[in-house]
C-alpha cells in the first residue's frame, strides 16, 4: 500500500502587499463611542512547509519526505499482518515520531534509525483512549498523553515531557480530569496542559521545558489554543469565541473579549502595545492540531479577520483580510519576532504589526 496525498494548491502572489485599514468597531461592556485602529497587514506568497508520508506496507518501509520530495528519513517498520488504527508518523525534517499500537512512540533520526521507543500505555483494567503527542515546529520539545483514561465511574488522563536525552518528566496524573489538548511554544520552551471535568472550568496547566510548573490558570469555556508571549510570561488563552491575557509574573489576569462571528483560529498578547491580535475565519473541514502529520484533503479557510484588542485603552477594532480562501498546512499560531507577529500554518503567511 502506497499513500501519498495530492498536493494543495498554492496561492501565487508575486507581489506583497501592504495594508493600512483604518476600521471602526463598538464593543459593549467597553469605553463607550466609536475608536479608530490603524493595522498593518503584510502579506507573501510564501508557505509552511509540509510533509508528506508513503507507507510500503510490502517493503516494511516508512518514508518521510518534503514538499519538493526530497526524502528527509526512510526507516525500516515491520507493519503488522492486520491494520493498526491507531498507527501515525509525525513528519519532520529534524527527525519523525511514529505511533503505534494504541500507546507506544518510535523516535527516528535523520539517518533514519529507530533510536527510541517509548510506552505510554496507563495500564488501566477499564481501558484508555489512543495516546497523543503534542511538539513545537522543530520537535524540540515533545510531550506525549493520554486524554482520558477510565478508572471505574470517572475519566483521568496523564502526560509526561520526553527530553532531547530522552528521559521521561510527569507532568500530570489526574483521575477525575481529562485532557482536553496540549499545547507547545512554537519556540519549545514551555508547555500548556488544557484539563476538563464536566460541570466545572477549564483549568489550563503550564510547566516549562524542563517540567516546572510555571502557572495555573483557570478559563470558563473550553480552551481550544494557548499561546506565549516570546519570554513566556503571558499567556494567551482562547475558545471558539472568547478569548484572555494572563500575567505568569503577578497570576493576574491581563484582560478579556468575547469575539463575535466566526470562530478564533489563534491569538496572542503583544505587550509592547498592549494588545491582543486575535485571527478569526470561517472553516471548512477538519482542523489540523498536530505537527508534521500528513493528510489527505487539506481545511480551507475563508473570511479572515484580524481583531486588536487595546486592554489599556478598553478598545477593539477589525480588519478583514483580502484573502478570499486559502488552506491550512498546518498548525495555526502566531510566533513573535521584532515587536510583529507572524501568521504560521496557512498557505499564506503575513505579519501582524
Amino acid at each position: 500500500m502506497k499513500i501519498c496525498p495530492k498536493k494543495p494548491k498554492r496561492f501565487n502572489l508575486t507581489h506583497s502587499v501592504l495594508l493600512k485599514i483604518s476600521i471602526f468597531w463598538v464593543c459593549v461592556g467597553w469605553h463607550g463611542g466609536i475608536y479608530a485602529q490603524d493595522l498593518q497587514v503584510s502579506m507573501s506568497s510564501k508557505a509552511e512547509p509540509t510533509i508528506f508520508i508513503e507507507t510500503l506496507d510490502a517493503e516494511n518501509k516508512v518514508t518521510i519526505l518534503d514538499e519538493s520530495g526530497f526524502v528527509l528519513q526512510q526507516v525500516n517498520y515491520d507493519f503488522p499482518s492486520s491494520k493498526d488504527p491507531s498507527f501515525l508518523v509525525y513528519g519532520s525534517p529534524f527527525g519523525s515520531i511514529i505511533r503505534e499500537n494504541i500507546a507506544n512512540f518510535l523516535w527516528i533520526n535523520r539517518q533514519g534509525q529507530i533510536t527510541y521507543s517509548k510506552s505510554n500505555s496507563s495500564g488501566s483494567e477499564d481501558g484508555e483512549a489512543v495516546s497523543e503527542l503534542a511538539t513545537d515546529p522543530q520537535f524540540r520539545t515533545t510531550v506525549i498523553y493520554n486524554p482520558k483514561i477510565v478508572f471505574g465511574n470517572s475519566i483521568g488522563s496523564s502526560a509526561q515531557i520526553i527530553s532531547s536525552d530522552k528521559k521521561s518528566v510527569s507532568l500530570h496524573y489526574s483521575t477525575s480530569r481529562q485532557l482536553r489538548r496540549v499545547f507547545v511554544s512554537s519556540n519549545g520552551a514551555f508547555v500548556a496542559l488544557v484539563t476538563a471535568q464536566d460541570g466545572l472550568d477549564d483549568v489550563v496547566k503550564i510547566f516549562d521545558r524542563y517540567g516546572n510548573s510555571i502557572a495555573q490558570w483557570e478559563f470558563s469555556q473550553p480552551v481550544e489554543g494557548v499561546e506565549f508571549s516570546e519570554d513566556g510570561r503571558y499567556h494567551t488563552l482562547f475558545s471558539g469565541g472568547r478569548v484572555g491575557v494572563y500575567d505568569s509574573h503577578n497570576s493576574q489576569r491581563i484582560g478579556s473579549s468575547s469575539i463575535r462571528g466566526n470562530s478564533i483560529l489563534t491569538a496572542s498578547y503583544l505587550p509592547s502595545k498592549s494588545t491582543i491580535a486575535v485571527l478569526t475565519a470561517d472553516f471548512l473541514g477538519t482542523r489540523v492540531h498536530d505537527s508534521g502529520v500528513d493528510i489527505d484533503v487539506y481545511p480551507t479557510i475563508t473570511d479572515l479577520e484580524l481583531h486588536s484588542i487595546n486592554v489599556a485603552e478598553r478598545r477593539i477594532s477589525k480588519q478583514t483580510i483580502p484573502i478570499s480562501a486559502t488552506e491550512q498546512l498546518s498548525p495555526i499560531y502566531f510566533t513573535h519576532k521584532d515587536n510583529s507577529l507572524l501568521v504560521k500554518g496557512l498557505a499564506i503567511e503575513f505579519t501582524v504589526n
